[in-house]
């Protein structure tokens, strides 16, 4: 099987750092490779970047 892409529309996203850092958790335990591999992005710097952030994309392979 080859690898799967998903990318999603965020009508409401997170804006306050506390809620960044939770939806992170669960993009992480979702095992998208672009989260851990593409390239390794440090934890803290992901959840950032959620905030306000109206669209996100994610693969596996």
């Amino acid at each position: 099987m080859l690898g799967s892409e998903l990318h999603v529309s965020v009508a409401r996203p997170p804006v306050e750092t506390e809620h960044a850092n939770l939806l992170a958790v669960e993009h992480v335990l979702s095992t998208a490779d672009n989260i851990v591999d593409d390239p390794p992005t440090p934890f803290p710097e992901y959840a950032t970047d959620l905030v306000g952030r109206t669209s996100w994309s994610f693969w596996w392979d």
